[in-house]
């Protein structure tokens, strides 16, 4: 009996103990795969993704750099799900890589991202526009995988371009050319920015003619006096007479006007030259006028202006008769420009009911492209009935006779004399100031005709 007892009592023992060879279940670790090794993100940016597989959730944090961004999820759970990562275009000249930190519990795991540098790249269906002398357009078709912007310090008076940005994708560029006065070919090169990438669009204009003399002059007329400036500088005076004015005598302009002195007037290549230069502590020039004068007609002058703020060329007409004073006895301004605002060229009449005291004198102006880069032809026609300015044959001003025989309105029937000068400065000339570098400073005259019917 009490070894029944005993048997009894060491088997529950040993059942109580259970066997220790036996090792305790042990719990999986986390695992997550990612259906590739490593995740490429495109050099333009924009939103790439690859697929996971995950046995236990995960969180995802970056390693801090702020060209990309988790666009979902912050969170792998267990499953299959997709990763997606937004980036924003690698402008830099060099690839850049990030790492995904990935941890669940003590467990780890990286996924490396790659993002190589974005090459804008544009391309024009042709790489050089030639454009006709006699101007006109030409379309240039483009693509590019990014924005460009034209850099307008290369755009020449002769050719303007249009639109001035280039968008993404394809489209077209117009290439705007003006008429050539000039009988060369003329070429620049237009360059196209994208951060900082460039690309070269070549243009060029064949040869141009210079305007015939005479060509915009309207029917029925005939020359009846020139200037072709083809004589030596000795003979300008006879047919021109020069002002001797002190500075500040009209306009407050600045200038001194001398007599017919080779440092501020003669010929040279069948032009007439007109400088504005320093001399000394004073600014010289000279304002020179017709020896005859005429009663209606048609006038024309091939100039080409100069430039530099402070400036002021005029070409235009006074009467022999001023014995009523200004603006009385009348004025017609065939063409001004002041430096200041460049290739803007004006017309305008003046007298006693029409002037700029009053402000109510009569005027227009334009924009001569290349007005200070070659000739253009200013040119008046002035009948008993109006009085028309054009440039290059183009109507700019028109100012009509109202018929009342008043002379306040229209003291345009008797003889005017031609001028052309350069003055420097002044109340239009200089009101936004002079730039003295700009001198010595030139104005050519081509011809001056004169035609009656």
């Amino acid at each position: 009996m009490c070894r029944m007892v005993t048997l009894l009592c060491f088997l529950f023992l040993l059942a109580s103990c259970g066997d220790p060879g036996i090792p305790d279940p042990v719990t999986p670790a986390p695992e997550i795969r990612f259906s590739a090794n490593e995740l490429t993100v495109s050099p333009e940016g924009g939103e790439a993704s690859l697929r996971v597989t995950a046995s236990a959730t995960w969180s995802v944090t970056g390693d801090g750099q702020g060209w990309y961004a988790l666009a979902s999820p912050a969170q792998i759970y267990s499953g299959e799900s997709v990763l997606k990562i937004a980036a924003e275009p690698n402008n830099t000249d060099a690839a850049r890589t990030a790492t995904l930190r990935f941890t669940s519990g003590t467990a780890t795991a990286e996924l490396k991202l790659r993002q190589d540098f974005f090459v804008p790249d544009l391309s024009f269906s042709q790489e050089e526009v030639t454009g006709e002398g006699s101007g006109g357009e030409v379309v240039v078709q483009t693509t590019a995988n990014a924005v460009w912007t034209v850099d307008e310090g290369d755009i020449a008076y002769w050719f303007s371009i249009s639109p001035r940005t280039v968008g993404k994708g394809s489209g077209e560029l117009k290439v705007t050319f003006n008429r050539s006065y000039v009988a060369e070919p003329r070429a620049a090169e237009v360059r196209f920015r994208s951060g900082g990438y460039e690309k070269v669009l070549r243009v060029s204009q064949r040869a141009g003619e210079s305007v015939p003399a005479g060509a915009y002059v309207p029917e029925g007329y005939q020359l009846v006096w020139q200037d072709d400036f083809s004589a030596s500088s000795d003979h300008i005076v006879d047919q021109w007479r020069f002002e001797d004015w002190a500075p500040g005598r009209v306009n407050h302009e600045l200038q001194r006007y001398l007599p017919d002195d080779r440092r501020t007037s003669y010929t040279q290549d069948g032009a007439l030259y007109i400088v504005a230069r320093k001399d000394g502590d004073q600014v010289i020039s000279a304002r020179m006028n017709s020896r005859e004068s005429w009663l209606y007609g048609y006038f024309e002058a091939a100039i080409w202006l100069p430039k530099g703020k402070g400036t002021w060329p005029a070409f235009w007409m006074m009467p022999d008769d001023q014995s009523k004073g200004w603006p009385a006895c009348g004025e017609i301004d065939i063409m001004e420009e002041v430096g200041v605002d460049a290739e803007i060229t004006s017309s305008s009449i003046h007298c006693e009911a029409y002037n700029h005291v009053k402000n109510t004198q009569k005027t227009a102006s334009r924009k001569v492209a290349g007005a200070e880069d070659e000739y253009h032809v200013y040119g008046l026609e002035w009948t008993e009935s109006a009085i028309r300015t054009y440039v290059d044959g183009v109507l700019l001003l028109e100012f009509r006779n109202d018929q009342s025989g008043r002379e306040s309105t229209w003291p345009f029937n008797k003889k005017f004399y031609l001028t052309l000068n350069l003055a420097w400065g002044g109340d239009w000339g200089g009101y936004a100031g002079v730039d003295e570098s700009a001198l010595p400073c030139t104005m050519k005259v081509d011809y001056v005709r004169v035609y009656k019917k």
